[in-house]
Order: structure tokens, then sequence, then C-alpha cells
């Protein structure tokens, strides 16, 4: 095959393996300078596998892949950083509690005698320190204070700092970088999304960039191209002013999507399951009163600092509040203990799946059964046979792929991980209240129509459900009723069933 020298990256063939799972099979990709190329797939699809290649961490069993014209076969991820390559990871890497120019330090690469005169015998020079910190924010056009310490700023501005980080280690090679950006915008409100998504076109005239996300209008809007993978394969490539969502929907999953008007707003709802009178956590949340119905989806939006996630993890007992009280089904909780919420049948699923949602080692089927017990388990005494088909019944009803019960939950995707997370709840028979924070993020479209139509059957089966919308296109998709808040106090209210508002109006609600 001849090699498109003019090509910052080419992917030839490339194919690789986890023993007998192919999780990338024959890919070819290329990127040219100054492009920015979206890459979607469904969770799963090998996207992961595809960025860690790239990065240096796997390395391909076959296939070429082709940097600036030069084969490459990276090592180690120091490797893709001497090559100019710089990821921006879905989750954040930075030192919290250190400034923002001691993490774009301590993540540029070189030797500290190579840092330009910043560590000398030990020392810093901290004004050389904060003043090549902030020509490297400069450089991608942030005008974040270098001495600022990374806790105080915002998700947007941390993005930010990471990206910074990712371009002073690609560019450190010489050459144009190639910046990957792995879910930039997954928990970002739509005003940051905004912001960041003006700073892909500012990246795009450094060098060139991978944008992969999950939000099919969002690569539509930032890319130039866009590539399609599913079970490991390329299966579609296409321009992106010639191509619409419903398109690479098929794409991706290989049917027609299943969205269709709001069901919820036309369910007939029960009795009052969850009541909130006055509820106060000062410094978060202040006067909260609210109520949820039986087969009522009443989703939350705010923007960040609003409240609403500091609402939810104290109706769970995660978190404290000052004042107030709340009853599930008819029974007063002055306090709430995780424990008492779980026995009270109340499910709770966190923003933070990976470090409050599930236990890394344990298999599917273990997490599946964290929280209530399954068929075929009744106290301490289990059922093997009973249990495996249980497992397997509801691992099947939910498409976790791989379909094995018995597989280390770390191994499965972002999206498969949050299946099985939601399952571990929606197993009990007889669920009052779900309070689902942000159960649709980071979702690719396939996995989030699975994850809604659980969701939706739930709430069908008589649970009441309070939902923390991602974005308020999600709150009018699946809610009956939306609740406005804002610095810690709900502004508007509305039933769905009565009137449609605008999303203006949403968001002058919210700030």
């Amino acid at each position: 095959m001849t090699v498109i020298t003019e090509n910052t990256l080419e992917l030839v063939d490339v194919t690789k393996t986890f023993g007998s799972m192919k999780a990338l099979d024959s890919v070819n990709i290329r990127v040219a300078p100054h492009e920015v190329v979206g890459l979607i797939g469904e969770n799963g699809a090998g996207k992961s596998t595809l960025l860690k290649l790239l990065a240096g961490v796997h390395q391909q069993n076959s296939g070429e892949l082709i940097i600036r014209g030069q084969k490459q076969r990276m090592k180690a991820p120091s490797d893709g950083a001497n090559l100019g390559i710089g990821v921006v990871h879905q989750e954040q890497s930075l030192i919290v509690n250190l400034t923002v120019a001691e993490n774009l330090h301590l993540g540029s690469a070189g030797t500290p005698g190579e840092k330009r005169g910043v560590n000398r015998l030990g020392l810093y020079n901290w004004a050389e320190l904060n003043r090549q910190a902030e020509t490297a924010l400069r450089r991608i056009g942030s005008s974040i204070d270098p001495t600022t310490i990374v806790e105080d700023l915002s998700f947007t501005d941390r993005q930010m700092v990471e990206i910074a980080k990712a371009v002073q280690v690609a560019e450190h090679s010489g050459a144009e970088p190639l910046l990957i950006l792995d879910e930039p915008t997954a928990i970002l409100e739509p005003q940051e999304t905004e912001i960041l998504e003006r700073e892909v076109a500012r990246l795009k005239q450094l060098g060139s960039v991978i944008f992969v996300s999950h939000r099919l209008q969002e690569v539509l809007r930032v890319s130039d191209r866009i590539y399609v993978l599913r079970h490991g394969r390329v299966v579609g490539e296409r321009n992106s002013k010639d191509v619409v969502e419903e398109e690479l929907f098929q794409l991706m999953t290989g049917r027609e999507s299943r969205q269709t008007a709001n069901e919820a707003v036309g369910r007939t709802l029960g009795r009052q399951v969850l009541s909130v009178q006055g509820l106060t956590r000062r410094g978060h949340f202040r006067d909260v009163s609210f109520s949820i119905r039986a087969g009522e989806v009443c989703a939350f939006v705010g923007a960040n600092g609003s409240g609403r996630d500091e609402l939810a993890r104290a109706l769970f007992g995660a978190e404290p509040f000052d004042s107030g009280t709340f009853s599930v089904d008819g029974r007063p909780a002055r306090s709430m203990r995780i424990r008492r919420a779980i026995r009270s049948a109340v499910a709770y699923l966190p923003s933070e799946r990976k470090t409050e949602g599930m236990v890394a080692g344990l298999s599917v089927s273990e997490n599946l059964t964290l929280a209530h017990p399954v068929d075929g388990q009744n106290g301490p005494i289990q059922l093997p046979g009973k249990r495996r088909a249980a497992m397997r019944r509801w691992i099947a009803k939910m498409d976790v792929r791989p379909a094995d019960p018995d597989i280390d939950i770390a191994r499965l995707s972002g999206g498969n991980q949050q299946k099985v997370v939601l399952g571990k709840w929606f197993l009990a028979k007889k669920l009052k209240v779900a309070i689902l924070d942000h159960p649709l993020r980071g979702l690719d479209p396939g996995a989030k129509e699975s994850v809604a139509q659980l969701i939706a059957e739930a709430a069908a089966a008589g649970c009441a459900i309070m939902l923390l919308a991602d974005t308020l296109e999600e709150a009018l998709g699946n809610g009956n009723s939306i609740i406005v808040m804002k610095d810690g106090t709900i502004t508007e209210r509305h039933n769905l069933a009565e009137r449609i508002p605008a999303l203006a109006e949403l968001v002058e609600g919210m700030v």
C-alpha cells in the first residue's frame, strides 16, 4: 500500500487481540495536518483500545502505525509523547491541591535540567515556572491564572489545563502536535461545552485533533471527517457536512433509532412516594420542597453549583443535611443512612460510577448482587444454578457486552459498566424510589436508549424516579416533570403533561 506521507497519522490494517477477543480488526484511519477527525462507536466498539494504542499503552498485533510518513511501533506512553502525541483523557489527571503551573511543570516532557531554568539544585524558580505556564496556557487561548490552585477551577478550566499539558507534551517532539481528546465534554454543562468546542477550532490551528465523543451532534459540529467503529472494525467514514445524525446512529448500532416522543408524559401516576419538606444543608441547598409520585420521572436540571447533586446524595444518606424532613411511601425520615435507604427500597446511582457505583475486581454477577438478593439466593444460602440463570437473564435484558457474568467489571466499557451499576438496583422486586445522578452521561447513543428503556420500565412498574439530567433535551425527553435549581433553591417547576417549556425558559431559570 502506498504511504501518504502528508498525513499526520495513518493506521493501515491495524489489528489488536486480547486472547481470543479481537478488539481491533484491520482498522484503517488517516488524519491530515490541521484536521479534526471524529471517532465514534458504541461502548465496546474498540475506541479505547485504539486510543491506548496511539498513546503507547498497547501495541498492535499486526498492521502498520505511520506517523508523519514514518512507520512506528510504540512500546511505552513516553514513545507517543516523543512522537508529538498528546492525550486528554476523559478522567482528569490533575493534582488538585497544586497550582496550575505546578501541574503543567510535572506533566511536561524532559528532565529537570531541560525545563529551562525552573528547577535548580532542587529549588523552584517560581517566577520562571509561572511564566512558562502562562505561555503554555496562552498558546491554547486560555487566560487562566497559573498560580490558581486546581481545585478552585471550574471543570471547564481544568479541561483547558489538561489540554495545555497535552499540547506541551506533544510539542516537545518539535513537530506539530496530534491531540487526542477522549470525551472532553462528557460531564460538562451545555454552556461549558460551547466553550470547549470553540477551543477545538483553535487547537486545529496548532496541529491535528482526534475528537472522541458519544454526542453525535457535537461530533458533527467540530469534526471535518468522522470514522465509525463497530465490533472493532471501521464501518464508515463520512465527511461531516455530508452526513446526518441518524445515519451515524445506524452505522454505530446496525439498526435505526428507537427514539420516540416522550411516553412518560402520558403515563398515569400513582400515589405520592417521595415527599421532601424544607430540606436544607448550609452552603449547598436550602428550603427545598417537592414530591414525586409512583410512575413519575421528575428531572432535575441546573448548572454546576445548583445544589441538585448534594440534594440527591442527602436523600440517600450519602451526605448529611441540617434541617427539614422527607418521607418515603409515607414513612418519615428525619435523617437517613445508606443501609436504611436500601432497606426502604431507595436506590442511588452516583455520577462517579467507577469510584462509588461498582467494585473493580469483582465480576459482573457479583456487582449485580451487591445491593439486593436475586432469584436463586435466599439470605446467605445460594442455589448456584438458579442464580447464574437469573444473572444471564438480567445481562441479556440490559444488553451487557460481553455477556459474561464472570468477567471482571473493570474490563467492561464505561457504558456497559453503567448498565450493570443501574441493574444492581433495578434487580429489586419492589423498588420505591430511584435517585439517578446523570445515568446517561458518557454513554453512546445505543447504550443511552438501553438505559433509558430500563428507567422507563422501572417507572412503569411504579417506581418514583428523581433524574438528574445531563442535558435539557434529556430532561424533556424522559421526564413527566422538570424541576429547575439555581444556587441551592428551586426556581421553576414544570408539569410536561400541561405544557412543554422552551429550552431558553429552562436556561433562564438555571442562570
